[in-house]
């Protein structure tokens, strides 16, 4: 009977420290690509579904308490004010953020790429402005989904000293027949398989910006559905 109450009294402690430990706060876990998060629905997560979003800062994870589960698993849902907030004001103290061929922090690589005009256009061309360059091609979905809110973005810095560069591997000749029905205002490159090779493009899209010293400083992949209001939020903070 004593054996009987040792063993679960211990159970009982060993139960209690595991749920203060457990599933309370996402700063007890480091945060990678190997997270495990669902959405509201209760569906697991791909990384590529929600790792940009949460280092936008305009989505967060919060802990699911499981305790049949012995591996941490998060929610992924939209940031309050409040942590989009704090999110900004830790950004500066990070260190740096290396995503596909970018590091945030360093210079952006060079490059030579010609616009549909056949104009020459490389890193220097853009120096002294704010560069935005979204990788697109014509056939990615959230890529066209994309192109309206990209639109406004440039409308709205039209008169700010900002650059909006687009490349895409597709070409030329059919990047002008679907701009017939799809106006975009960025600078577009076509057939510009060096530059997406050397900067490690695999998914689409790929948002970066660069400041006026050349510096990366956001780098976001994948299709966040509120496109507009981070590069917006990005673009603010460097003028």
């Amino acid at each position: 009977m004593k054996k009987i109450s040792f063993v679960v009294l211990l159970f009982l402690f060993s139960l209690s420290a595991w749920s203060q430990a457990g599933y309370k706060s996402l700063s007890a876990y480091k945060q990678d690509r190997a997270t495990l998060v669902k959405d509201s629905a209760g569906l697991m997560l791909s990384a590529d579904n929600w790792f940009a979003k949460v280092q936008s800062g305009d989505y967060t994870l919060s802990a699911i308490t499981d305790e049949t589960s012995q591996i941490p698993t998060f929610l992924l849902r939209k940031s309050t004010d409040e942590e989009r907030k704090n999110f900004l004001a830790s950004k500066e103290k990070r260190g740096p953020i290396t995503l596909a061929g970018f590091t945030t922090g360093q210079p952006l690589i060079d490059f030579s790429v010609s616009d549909l005009n056949g104009k020459v256009l490389t890193k220097e061309s853009f120096a002294g402005k704010i560069l935005v360059i979204n990788f697109w091609f014509k056939d990615a979905a959230p890529s066209k989904a994309e192109i309206p809110d990209l639109n406004k973005i440039v409308d709205r810095y039209k008169n700010k000293n900002i650059a909006f560069l687009a490349p895409t591997y597709d070409p030329a000749d059919e990047v002008k027949d679907f701009l017939k029905t799809n106006p975009f205002k960025y600078i577009i490159c076509a057939d510009v398989d060096d530059m997406i090779i050397n900067m490690k493009i695999t998914k689409y899209p790929t948002h970066v910006i660069v400041d006026q010293n050349g510096v990366v400083k956001f780098v976001s992949i994948g299709q966040t559905g509120n496109v507009l209001e981070t590069l917006i939020r990005e673009i603010e903070q460097l003028l």
